[in-house]
């Protein structure tokens, strides 16, 4: 975990004007009648999202003008002649992404939600930039963008422990649990998976690249609570079929990492 990435700080400007912008008055007339894409483009946020993310005059069309922009309470608006194409998470090779079980990973596959946000979780600074995507009248639009604080929401305890798990070998090393439970596709039959335990060493030689101080996080709807005993952190290349699931445990009030996937293919 995810922007994807053209994001700006935080205290900057939200939005830049993009170079490559027509002046104000032919972008109005390219965006009355430039044409839609496909009806079926809009049937799930990950059908929409990538075309959003890609195609410039479409992100246009897509995005709500003025765009409310909300930093820490204090609310401004991006005219349509400032804002500068966003790539979201799409030029990363893997993207990242936050459940408190397992079962809530169905979020996912869901084909009746309306309400998407993505995110840039800036772990070093503990702060959050979250683009709120809504589907009104069949079409995704991108509705919002708030940039705050993620002290005191219901992941900040994880995300702090998750910073540092990524950042120190000897805090990792000691936050695994041993041996490790470890799930990947049977060599010789890619449809069947395989189930055993690997030591800590092993881990480390298998383990995917961990984010440092920046990591996505795409919330379909589910559900996050602080009092949860489980997180789980997947990490999805985009068209390359990379796909590895870390899943946490806490147990006395400290997470370890219990069980270790790798559904690469």
């Amino acid at each position: 975990m995810l922007l994807l990435c053209a994001s700006c700080g935080k205290g900057k400007e939200p939005a830049r004007v993009d170079s490559a912008a027509a002046p104000a008055d032919s972008m109005q007339t390219d965006w009355a009648e430039a044409p839609d894409t496909p009806d079926n483009l809009d049937g799930t946020f990950d059908d929409f999202v990538y075309t959003y993310a890609s195609d410039k005059q479409f992100q246009l069309r897509r995005t709500t003008f003025p765009l409310p922009f909300v930093q820490d309470g204090r609310r401004t608006s991006i005219p349509r002649s400032q804002w500068a194409h966003d790539a979201l998470y799409t030029e990363l090779e893997f993207y990242n992404m936050i459940f408190d079980s397992e079962a809530d990973m169905e979020y996912e596959k869901k084909t009746d939600v309306d309400s998407v946000y993505v995110a840039w979780l800036y772990l070093d600074r503990q702060e959050a930039r979250r683009y709120h995507f809504r589907r009104k009248g069949g079409q995704w639009m991108l509705e919002n963008i708030e940039e705050a604080s993620f002290k005191g929401s219901p992941n900040a305890d994880f995300l702090r422990f998750f910073h540092r798990f990524c950042n120190d070998s000897v805090y990792q090393r000691a936050h695994i649990k041993s041996p490790l439970k470890f799930v990947t596709t049977d060599p010789d039959d890619d449809f069947k998976v395989m189930e055993a335990f690997i030591s800590v060493d092993q881990w480390f030689a298998f383990r995917p690249l961990l984010p440092k101080d920046k990591m996505t996080n795409i919330c379909y709807g589910q559900p996050y609570r602080a009092t949860s005993r489980e997180k789980v952190v997947t990490f999805r290349g985009i068209g390359s079929g990379y796909n590895n699931t870390l899943f946490f445990t806490r147990h006395d009030g400290s997470w370890r990492l219990s069980a270790f996937e790798d559904l690469s293919n």
